[in-house]
């Protein structure tokens, strides 16, 4: 199936574009109160402490007692009190020169319409006129997501019924809106908002936003236009339609709810927050498990992916921790792939791929870094004795080492396919193949990067010796075009032959449970080494879910050798380590074919080869 190639040009003005540099490191927590976060923040230094609770799920619980508990974790009850703290905890952290991102909870928040409870009640009763100005409507219904009946959404979390508010409302944007002023006004940096879900809402204002999307595509005449049921919108985020009984329809309404939803977002953030504040960082807290098809942007065009975001933040849930983990299994709980996506999708923005890991502090670090991440995010134990001196060590080792963190341009020769139209129209086959593929490269050592279809052009092709296209992708003409002029070879499955001679940076017997990435800065290359393996445990003590249960296996006896192509012998080689106390020299020979050759000191989790090369 050939796809029509479509020109998007999307220009923010310079208003909405942060000017900030670029974070390096965060620390992500709901503990306000505990008696080690200052000292932990004094002792890391992360660029950005994400922390506090804001938006619509904070305004209407906070009163409530049991908002001290799961999920908001509120140091203290009360709408007012918690403000007060949040607002003096916001000036502790820039004491220390760091800057705050707030949890702002958008779609969903407790409540529930018919008994007038939660939510319902705040706006209906108890809306603080003199906090956040006037409600935007004097309906509560004309905010929330509703089906076809005009029946609110039901939806349910942690045993509680909760509202859905619908972001097409132009009362519910202007809730989000006085909402996010008053987090502006208690001395947040920037926000990162949660819960960015579209749950079939078939509200009066989707319904118009759907039929306008719909006109606009030239193939959908008036006749197929009279044919669709409005009522019922079949869009969802996060999800993906049943590819075995789902229309061209579903599939137009997933494209929809992710571009409607992604422009309402920007008004409010982007514009309207900037506004008030022109360097308020954002973000998005998504869900991209381990490259799920129906994550909540899977839909959405790639001009707009983290369009005028700060930084980008993926869950992977538990994809990779619990009973997803089993060395035994041969499972390393690595979510290197879903790294490399997130690279790939926002454009080489910093990113945070979260794991429901409170075990692995470091390996999930090192892992975030040597893809050119943030770090890990979710649950980082500062709280923990080990907890705290790991995740310090590894935030003071990636500031105090910051050249060796340029991850802008790759050394990867081989370029694997993600075929992300493929998913779009209906067929999530070849994503299927696409992370198989991924993760058998990964387990090699076979340094690779991941190119978005909707990449595929030859400026980007030309620096690629390989491209493995996934079989039964779908591209357009001019992608087509731009595969058969292109110098690689391009392949539809991995030849390890081929692979082997791509590889810039080959390990020699390495464990499958090593991961590699390699990147070129100034006049070094740099390898990246990560190890996952690590004594699981056999006790219920020994596998519980804290950081002391890390207990890394170290790998030893690696053996690189390193493609020259001609070049003089480099000045140097210097292995760096977050678990040693200064850089290593390291010693190395020329092979027959002028090759690189070196052995690698044992790395219980993270390793860095520098190549210095000569001039």
């Amino acid at each position: 199936m050939k796809l029509p190639v479509f020109l998007f040009c999307f220009f923010l003005p310079l208003a909405l574009i942060s000017k900030d540099p670029p974070p390096r490191s965060l620390l992500v927590t709901r503990s306000m109160a505990h008696e080690n976060l200052v000292p932990f923040l004094e002792e890391a230094r992360p660029d950005i402490v994400q922390i506090g609770q804001y938006g619509a799920m904070f305004h209407g619980y906070a009163d409530d007692p049991k908002s001290k508990g799961t999920p908001m974790q509120l140091p203290l009850t009360g709408e007012r009190e918690v403000l007060n703290f949040q607002r003096e905890l916001n000036e502790k952290i820039h004491d220390l020169g760091l800057k705050v991102v707030g949890h702002f909870r958008l779609v969903k928040a407790y409540g529930n319409v018919a008994e007038g409870t939660g939510f319902v009640d705040y706006y209906n009763n108890r809306w603080p006129e003199d906090l956040l100005g006037p409600k935007p409507h004097r309906d509560l219904m004309e905010l929330l997501q509703r089906d076809g009946e005009g029946n609110p959404v039901g939806v349910s979390r942690y045993k509680q019924t909760q509202v859905a508010f619908c972001l097409s409302s132009p009362h519910a944007r202007k809730m989000f809106k006085q909402m996010l002023k008053v987090a502006i006004d208690h001395g947040v940096d920037g926000v990162i908002t949660t819960y960015n879900y579209h749950l079939e809402c078939s509200c009066s204002h989707c319904q118009s936003g759907f039929r306008e999307w719909l006109k606009t595509d030239a193939k959908f005449d008036e006749a197929k236009l009279a044919k669709v049921d409005f009522k019922n919108i079949p869009a969802r985020i996060s999800g993906y339609p049943d590819p075995d009984g789902s229309a061209d329809i579903d599939y137009l309404a997933m494209q929809w709810a992710a571009e409607n939803f992604k422009r309402n977002f920007d008004e409010i953030f982007l514009e309207y927050g900037r506004s008030l504040k022109p360097d308020l960082m954002v973000a998005q807290w998504n869900h991209i498990g381990h490259v799920g098809a129906g994550e909540e942007r899977a839909f959405l065009p790639l001009e707009m992916w983290g369009r005028g975001e700060d930084y980008l933040w993926e869950s992977g849930g538990a994809s990779f921790v619990g009973k997803n983990l089993s060395l035994e299994e041969r499972k390393a709980g690595d979510a290197w792939l879903s790294c490399l996506v997130l690279r790939e999708l926002g454009g080489g923005k910093p990113f945070v791929m979260g794991k429901y890991d409170g075990i692995r502090m470091a390996a999930s670090m090192a892992e975030g870094y040597a893809t050119g991440g943030l770090g890990m995010g979710r649950y980082m134990r500062f709280e923990d004795p080990n907890g705290f001196a790991t995740l310090s060590r590894y935030i003071r080792f990636r500031h105090e080492h910051e050249r060796l963190f340029d991850t802008s341009d790759s050394a990867a020769k081989i370029a694997l396919i993600m075929p992300r139209q493929s998913a779009i129209a209906g067929d999530p086959g070849p994503q299927d193949r696409f992370r198989e593929m991924g993760q058998s490269l990964l387990e090699k050592q076979i340094l690779f990067d991941v190119l978005a279809d909707e990449n595929i052009e030859a400026k980007r092709l030309d620096r690629y010796e390989i491209v493995i296209l996934p079989k039964g992708s779908r591209l357009s003409d001019a992608q087509e075009a731009a595969l058969a002029t292109a110098s690689a070879d391009v392949i539809a499955e991995p030849n390890g032959k081929l692979m082997a001679q791509a590889n810039p940076f080959q390990l020699h017997d390495a464990p499958w449970t090593v991961r590699t990435s390699a990147f070129r800065s100034g006049k070094s290359r740099f390898l990246h080494i990560v190890n996952y393996n690590r004594n699981e445990g056999e006790t219920r003590e020994e596998k519980g879910n804290r950081p002391g249960n890390e207990r890394p296996i170290p790998v030893t006896g690696l053996q690189v050798s390193v493609s020259r192509d001609g070049q003089k012998p480099p000045k140097a080689v210097i292995f760096h380590s977050p678990e040693i106390e200064k850089p290593l020299s390291m010693f190395y020979s020329i092979g027959d074919n002028g090759e690189l050759k070196f052995g690698v000191p044992d790395i219980e989790v993270y390793g860095i080869i520098e190549v210095v090369e000569d001039e």
